[in-house]
């Protein structure tokens, strides 16, 4: 993920940082977080990478109840607020600036990629991602991700993801309407963000902004890992309970990086029906 990201960005991850929080950390932010705590717990993990840690909210929490994690992202301006949260908390944790296609930051029993951070990314960047991925687990490792639930966005769900909200940062009043659309055959949810940004001295500033996600099934996703050394232990509802694949708006995915052998002979039987 880069700044030339054919998918385009939300304006936050650049050009907007001081923003992100109050747009992407909310009352269901403490139970997502818990149920990632969960489902590490249930695999026996212990260190964990966040590959796309934005300003770090899974990092703070999960390194509070005592993993031993590092924080990663393509944003050097997230990773500054991220840097600055740990300063003003007095943690001493340590955040990458890096690529989840390329980045090696060493072995770890977990990767978690979480709040739709694989959509960022074309389906070709997010196979390079899995092989990259795969370099920076430990043997039998785990990778959990969520990303939005292709077969279950009806229009309707289209019409409840639009918002008009408002909030406050530093004085500053922001206004964000946001409406989307999906091309369902290229799997590309887009989102039309439009900001009204009353500054504390008076001045007022506006933005819009375009981008897309691109989303899956979830037989395209556990297709994907498969063919890129992964086999699925579980899908989740990101309210914990088993997915349903007409009914579940989002996909929470844990997967178990393949032994190197079993990885090799199902690439080869791949290629021998292909």
């Amino acid at each position: 993920m880069n700044k030339e990201h054919k998918l385009g960005l939300p304006l936050e991850y650049q050009k907007m940082p001081e923003y992100f929080d109050a747009h992407n950390i909310n009352e269901g932010t403490e139970a997502k977080n818990a149920l990632i705590e969960k489902l590490l717990r249930k695999q026996n993990v212990k260190s964990v990478l966040d590959m796309t840690c934005g300003t770090g909210s899974q990092v703070f929490y999960l390194s509070k109840r005592g993993f031993d994690v590092i924080g990663s992202d393509f944003s050097p301006a997230l990773l500054a607020i991220a840097r600055n949260k740990a300063k003003e908390l007095n943690r001493n944790i340590i955040f990458i600036d890096g690529d989840m296609r390329e980045l090696q930051a060493g072995k770890f029993d977990a990767v978690i990629t979480i709040f739709n951070a694989i959509g960022h990314l074309t389906k070709a960047d997010f196979e390079k991602s899995l092989q990259n991925i795969q370099a920076n687990l430990k043997e039998d490792g785990v990778y959990i991700f969520d990303i939005f639930n292709l077969q279950a966005i009806t229009d309707d769900i289209i019409n409840d993801l639009a918002r008009d909200i408002e909030s406050i940062v530093n004085g500053d009043h922001i206004r964000n309407i946001q409406h989307s659309e999906i091309d369902r055959e290229k799997g590309l949810l887009t989102s039309h963000d439009h900001y009204i940004i009353s500054k504390e001295h008076g001045a007022q500033e506006m933005h819009t902004n375009s981008f897309s996600l691109q989303i899956y099934t979830a037989e395209e996703l556990q297709t994907m890992l498969k063919h890129n050394g992964f086999e699925v232990i579980r899908l989740y509802d990101m309210d914990g309970n088993d997915f349903i694949a007409d009914k579940s708006l989002n996909i929470l995915t844990v997967a178990r990086k393949k032994r190197h052998d079993n990885y090799q002979k199902s690439r080869e039987t791949d290629a021998r029906f292909n």
